[in-house]
């Protein structure tokens, strides 16, 4: 659509309240976003009926101007024209959050949902990225074994795999901009905890002290709460240094005051919190199991979205290695680990066939090929679950398929990815985990496409 790229410009920003009324202002692919100081002042009904804008809406702490292709040319515009604060797009503003929330009361949970999501917000399209190069390489190895000695293999498998690797520094850059912090200093304590000598010390089990209490040696990779609690005391601990040091040691030693005291925290505390619990709740299952039996799976595989959040999920591996070695099969943690991954790919599934949204669509098509032919759900559970409000559909469809599973005597009899790839290794229990799986991935689009999701968050094509 062509259109006069300053008229549109002009009456948007005297619409929205003038340049007073705004105190700074971004853009996505589609939309102008402001953060008005007074959103009640903005005229959305007129603003709707300037040529070139396709839509308006007060959310999430930003007014939002829709305007497609056009949004470049008049943030531009505005940008060059107006004396108004221009940011990047990294999460929503605290203070209008706060007021929108006296308005609309949420629960802990929903607060704690949107906060994670808001983290991942930054790089979760680079997740998608290597969910879907992963997918590949997968498929790859499935069709030539023999490919995975090859270096080009090694190596993209290399690039998929660090997105995953160096998430906590990720999430360390988004949980700060959200609480409107420096990222520099959250990714810096965050990436300590995945230093080289570091992970060093924990492949040679040996021995750490910091101040003479003893180190936890546990791998950090690829997990979400450490750094989400890091970066949150980090910012903190900012904003507290930067008060309270004067003005003319403040550029040395508030930075070094910063660093200084979130590194023992972090390692000693916040860091630790994650395995601890995971290690609670790996022997609550395995108690679970001897108990309840087959039910088992469906409550673990229900709890997978929470403990995939926590970064418990690792803590799983040795328990399936010596099911494996001790009794030559695991019943339990294989199968409810796959039922999980197909609840997440089949709500995704769902959203795809449902949502008019084909920004939405594409990216939902691409985490569901993630999770069930690669068994990497990150992608949908960040990207699409947390943020669509599928979450209920994947934890009942998922426990509905791990109590189905356990039922039908599902068992794996090796080592493998829990995607629908690993088929192969449930050996003479194949049709068993065929059938949960199928009634898995069945159960949670249908569920996604019949009780709906929440799509208003994306820009509309």
């Amino acid at each position: 659509m062509k259109i006069n790229i300053k008229q549109t410009a002009d009456k948007i920003v005297d619409l929205v309240g003038g340049t007073d009324n705004i105190s700074s202002f971004t853009h996505c692919l589609t939309r102008l976003r402001f953060y008005l100081k007074d959103p009640d002042k903005a005229q959305t009904d007129e603003i709707k009926k300037i040529h070139g804008v396709l839509g308006a809406l007060y959310k999430m702490g930003q007014y939002q101007v829709v305007l497609g292709e056009n949004v470049g040319s008049v943030f531009d515009y505005i940008e060059n024209n107006y004396h108004i604060k221009s940011e990047e797009l990294t999460g929503v503003d605290q203070e209008a959050v706060a007021k929108e929330d006296k308005k609309k009361s949420k629960n802990i949970f929903q607060r704690v949902i949107e906060f994670i999501s808001s983290s991942v917000t930054p790089f979760v399209t680079v997740i998608y990225g290597a969910g879907m190069l992963q997918v590949f390489l997968s498929l790859a190895s499935s069709i030539w074994p023999n490919i995975k000695t090859n270096d080009t293999y090694l190596m993209f498998y290399w690039l998929a795999q660090t997105a995953f690797y160096f998430m906590p520094i990720l999430i360390a850059y988004g949980t700060a901009k959200y609480l409107k912090g420096n990222p520099v200093f959250s990714m810096t304590v965050t990436a300590a905890l995945l230093y080289p000598e570091f992970m060093k010390y924990i492949g040679a089990s040996k021995t750490l002290t910091l101040f003479g209490i003893p180190v936890m040696a546990n791998s950090y990779a690829s997990s979400l709460l450490p750094a989400l609690l890091v970066s949150i005391l980090v910012v903190y601990l900012e904003r507290f240094f930067n008060k309270v040091v004067p003005g003319v040691l403040r550029a040395v030693f508030a930075p070094m005051l910063t660093l200084a005291v979130a590194m023992p925290i972090a390692f000693l505390v916040l860091a630790p919190l994650g395995s601890i619990l995971g290690n609670y709740v790996v022997q609550f299952f395995v108690w679970l199991y001897a108990h309840l039996g087959g039910i088992t799976l469906g409550l673990l595989a229900g709890s997978l979205p929470f403990i995939i959040i926590g970064g418990m999920n690792m803590m799983f591996a040795p328990f399936m290695v010596q099911n494996l070695s001790s009794l030559g099969y695991d019943a339990i943690f294989r199968p409810a680990f796959i039922m999980h991954n197909m609840a997440e790919g089949g709500a995704c599934l769902g959203v795809a066939i449902r949502t008019k949204n084909k920004e939405l669509k594409t990216d939902a098509i691409s985490c569901a090929i993630s999770a069930i032919v690669s068994g990497v759900t990150e992608p949908a559970l960040y990207g699409i679950t947390l943020k669509c409000g599928t979450l209920k559909y994947v934890i009942g469809s998922a426990a509905i398929g791990g109590i189905l599973a356990g039922f039908l005597g599902a068992k794996a009899f090796a080592m493998g990815y829990s995607s629908i790839l690993a088929i192969p290794i449930f050996g003479k229990t194949i049709v068993a985990v065929s059938i949960s799986i199928a009634v898995t991935i069945v159960l949670s689009m249908v569920s996604t496409i019949i009780f709906g999701f929440d799509d208003s968050w994306i820009e509309e094509q």
